[in-house]
This record gives structure tokens, C-alpha cells and sequence, in this order.
């Protein structure tokens, strides 16, 4: 079962009866048990690695929490007032301690992610090195990873580190914090939620609100217009022409690149609007994961309005540390002696950029295609940084302000091709495929306006659909820049608003595209 299916919206349907019937104490108890029932519908019957992992988090979280505490008490409670040096050395002994507990639990839940997606990777990259000196390789270790197991890993650890850092006190109760992991709309692709926002939302009661039902379910709507509509019907259209990339032009692979990136983040974005719709019904705000990324004038900004929460993940608990780690010290140290004082200081951040970008592409998928993804964004984004003085230079001599909104829509474009051409990589389906498309784009382009260059052996029906909702899509996203599309439908009549949501309707059913093959239904759930 997946959040686009009609038996998840009748589950949803009953299940928000029953929140709101039982005592608000008792709400969170609700969540739980529907949050436990959604993921064993969704075919998953081993339950043992999100037992784990709260288990894991709730123990460790709690004696990092015991040690803030004895810290408090022995320097609060001596007998004789301790000296700066003793209060130092026992803080020191204390956050020795912690990061101990810490380091156990990334370790092992880092170690169940790494294990059982990232096992059989990095069996098959040992054989292939053993194969090279004539010794004999291992078998792979065949772990399936269940549905949402980087999600929940990452937001876990990232709870974790907050404790760590004296942003959260945790919670004592194993059952809520089985809660924050699972909790259903985010379990299997997000938002990844932190702590301190989304936990109290989760454990504290809630009153009906027939404003939360009404924007819930307009949400809804414009998420299953976004999916069955957009989605679902650009998908044939891009992996037909990937399918078939040895006989078509490098133009038709470009076209490609395009309807994939409309479908994906029509996919992904509706996904986000569905869930958070739901979770606005029960009185839950979820982190919004999009902002207009098409909108961007820079792959940088691209990356911090899509998937936002995984960027801000990655940023605080990644980039951060890593910016001003040992390595990072140590690789500006080493470009101070060769580069130029501006570009040398820089050096920590390209640094912990490389890490970040590194592990976004592993975090996508165990393959060194994603990696290669993961590595070219990073590139183009460092010497974006790194040669951005040049460029506003360039655009000064030309008389060309930043303001100006024909050099807005030329920059919007530019980072539109850019993030277009990279989905070369989920698009090919292997690393070789991916540079030998690389190469037919560049190479053989041949341009073309003819019906099979554009769309490939497809049928019309999905690009009117699609290209209506398309339409819609950047109507609503132009109208999201002036304020809230859902404020300015309330303000109109009822007869107006109820016009909406039947067209919507209307257009999820007689225009929508259903029975998808994906993991999860979604692209991002096999992530």
C-alpha cells in the first residue's frame, strides 16, 4: 500500500475518526499504531531494525542526557568551589563520555544503513579488486533494505546530535520516540524531521480544526494532480527514450533529461504535498521539502529549495563539522602554500563541500553512477564559488545588474539545463550508459522539431496531460511567490472554491496515470 493508493486514504479516512475520538492524551498512541499498521502494509513484516534503532537512540540519548546531569550536580554540589582548570577537565571527562554513547549509536545504526544498503556495493567493488590480483571474491551478502531506512536512520542520528549538542532533552518514554521514527506520512521519503519542531506536534493532543481538514485536503489534491497527473504521465515519455538511448540523437536525450526532471520533482513534490497534507489534518506541521527550485539562479540555490530538509541535514550536521574538522585545517593549510590567499581560504569549504557531496550521492543509491552525480554537482558548485568574483565581473563590464529580470530568467534557465543534464545519471541506468549519453548529447546532437525527436513513440494523450497540469503547475508556482495560493482560495466564495477542487478532481481521475512500477510507487521510496 502507498500514500496514492484508494486504501490508504480509506485507512487515513478512519483513522482520523479515531484520533480524534480518543482522549488527546491518548492521541499519540493512535499515531503509533496506525504508524506500525501503515508500514507492515507497505509489505514490510521485519520490524527489527526500527526496533533497534529506538531502542538504540532512546538508551543512548538518555545517558548522554545522565551525564549533563552528574556534570551539573558534582560542579554545582562541591564541597569546595572547583577552579576553572577542574571545572574544564571534568566538562572535558563528560563530553568524552557522551561522545562515546554518541559514537555507539551512529555505529550501529549507521552500520545497519551501510550493511544492508550499501553491502552488496561494496562486496561486488572487493571482488572486482580481488579479481585483479587472481584471488577469489566473496559472496554478497543478498540484505534487502526496507522501505524508508535512510530516512529514519539519518533523522534518528540527527536527534541524537542535537541531544549531544544540548539543543533537545530526550525523551524517556521508548514508545514516543518509537513514534518520531516511524511516525507514517515522513517514514518511508521524508520530510526528514528534526526533534525539536516536529516530537512535541507528535506527543501533545489535538483539537479538530475544520481549517486543517480544508487546507489538508486541498493539499492532498494538488500532490495526487502533481503525482498521477504530471508524474506518472512524463515517466513514459523519459524512460522510453533512456530505454532506446543507442538509437536516437543526443537532442531526443536532452528532451529526455528534461521530462525527467519535471517528473521527478513532480513525483517527489507530490509525495511531499500528500503527506503533509495528511499530517495538517491530525494538526501536524511537517518541514516543507520544496521552495520553488525551478525558480533558482544558481545550482547552489537549486540545492537549498529542493529537498530541503535533506539539504539542511547534510548542511548542519555534515558540512559543519567537517568545515572546521582536522582535514579541513590541514587541506587550507596545504592551498595556502600553492594557491592565492582568496582561493585558499576557501579551501575548508570545498573541503566539507567534497564530503557533503560525496555522501548526497551515496545517500541516492549504492552506485558509482550516483556517486558521479554526486561528485559533479559538487564540482560545478565549487567552481561556481570559487570563480564567482570573475563572473561578476564580466557581467559589471557589460553594464548587467542582477535585478534585471531578463538576466534573472537567463540565470533560471541556465541552472534549469544544468540540473536537466544531470539527470543523465538516474536516467542512464549504469555508469558507462550515462557517459556514452554524455557523449551522444555533445556529439550528435542534431536538433530536430519533428514529433518523434520531441517525444519518442509516445502517446499523445500523455503529453496533453501532462502538459496541461504543466501549465497549472507553474500558474500555481508564480501565484506561491505573491503568498499563500490556500489563504487566497479561502478568501473566495464557496461556489469558487468548490469549482477548484472538482476540477482537480476531475483531472486526478480522467487525466491521471495509474498502476506505477516504482519502489514504493514514488521514485524517491527506493532511495
Amino acid at each position: 500500500m502507498t500514500v496514492n493508493q484508494l486504501a490508504f486514504f480509506v485507512l487515513f479516512f478512519l483513522s482520523v475518526i479515531i484520533y480524534y475520538c480518543v482522549p488527546r492524551k491518548c492521541q499519540w498512541m493512535a499515531l503509533l499504531g496506525l504508524s506500525l499498521l501503515f508500514y507492515h502494509l507497505m509489505g514490510v513484516d521485519n520490524f527489527i531494525y526500527v526496533i533497534v534503532t529506538a531502542v538504540t537512540i532512546t538508551c543512548g540519548t538518555r545517558m548522554m542526557y545522565r551525564v549533563d546531569c552528574r556534570l551539573d550536580g558534582e560542579i554545582r554540589n562541591a564541597d569546595v568551589k572547583l577552579t576553572r582548570s577542574e571545572k574544564k577537565e571534568k566538562k572535558q571527562r563528560a563530553k568524552s563520555e557522551k561522545k562515546r554513547w554518541l559514537a555507539g549509536i551512529i555505529v550501529i545504526n549507521l552500520g545497519i544503513l551501510l550493511a544492508l544498503k550499501y553491502g552488496d556495493f561494496f562486496v561486488h567493488n572487493a571482488n572486482r579488486l580481488l579479481g585483479l590480483f587472481g584471488m577469489d571474491g566473496v559472496n554478497k551478502l543478498g540484505l534487502i533494505a526496507p522501505l524508508g531506512l535512510s530516512y529514519y536512520t539519518l533523522q534518528s542520528i540527527g536527534y541524537a546530535l542535537d541531544v549531544y549538542k544540548g539543543k533537545s532533552i530526550p525523551e524517556k518514554n521508548p514508545f514516543k520516540v518509537l513514534l518520531f521514527v516511524t511516525y507514517f506520512p515522513q517514514m518511508t521519503q521524508g520530510p526528514i524531521g528534526r526533534y525539536q519542531s516536529l516530537a512535541p506536534q507528535l506527543y501533545e493532543g489535538h483539537s479538530f480544526s475544520y481549517k486543517n481538514l480544508s487546507y489538508g485536503c486541498q493539499r492532498i489534491l494538488w500532490g495526487m494532480v502533481k503525482k498521477a497527473v504530471i508524474a506518472d504521465n512524463l515517466r513514459p515519455m523519459a524512460v522510453g527514450i533512456f530505454d532506446k538511448w543507442t538509437s536516437v540523437s543526443g537532442f531526443t536525450l536532452f528532451m529526455a533529461c528534461i521530462y525527467t526532471t519535471f517528473q521527478i520533482y513532480a513525483d517527489f513534490s507530490g509525495y511531499s504535498d500528500i503527506v503533509c497534507g495528511v499530517s495538517e489534518i491530525y494538526g501536524i506541521r511537517m518541514e516543507e521539502n520544496f521552495q520553488r527550485p525551478f525558480f533558482s539562479c544558481s545550482l547552489s540555490e537549486y540545492w537549498r529549495r529542493w529537498h530541503i530538509s535533506l539539504s539542511s541535514w547534510f548542511r548542519d550536521y555534515i558540512f559543519y563539522p567537517a568545515s572546521i574538522s582536522r582535514g579541513a585545517v590541514s587541506f587550507g593549510k596545504l592551498g595556502s602554500r600553492i594557491l592565492p590567499p582568496r582561493i585558499a581560504k576557501m579551501f575548508p569549504a570545498v573541503f566539507a563541500l567534497s564530503i557533503v557531496w560525496i555522501c548526497t550521492g551515496l545517500w541516492h543509491d549504492a552506485s558509482w553512477r550516483y556517486i558521479m552525480w554526486g561528485v559533479a554537482n559538487g564540482v560545478i558548485i565549487i567552481f561556481a564559488i570559487i570563480l564567482k568574483p570573475q563572473f561578476d565581473a564580466v557581467r559589471n563590464k557589460l553594464h548587467i545588474r542582477e535585478e534585471v529580470w531578463w538576466w534573472k530568467g537567463f540565470c533560471m534557465i541556465r541552472t534549469f539545463v544544468i540540473v536537466a543534464l544531470l539527470k543523465v545519471f538516474p536516467g542512464a541506468g549504469s555508469t558507462m550508459n550515462s557517459l556514452r549519453i554524455y557523449k551522444k548529447i555533445v556529439f550528435e546532437f542534431q536538433p530536430s522539431l519533428s514529433y518523434e525527436a520531441l517525444f519518442l513513440n509516445t502517446e499523445s494523450f500523455h503529453l496533453i496531460y501532462a502538459a496541461v497540469a504543466l501549465v497549472l503547475f507553474f500558474l500555481v508556482s508564480i501565484m506561491q511567490t505573491k503568498g499563500c495560493v490556500r489563504d487566497f482560495l479561502a478568501s473566495k466564495p464557496v461556489v469558487v472554491r468548490w469549482t477548484v477542487y472538482l476540477l482537480l478532481l476531475c483531472m486526478i481521475i480522467f487525466m491521471g496515470a495509474f498502476g506505477s512500477t516504482t519502489v514504493g510507487g514514488f521514485e524517491y521510496a527506493q532511495f
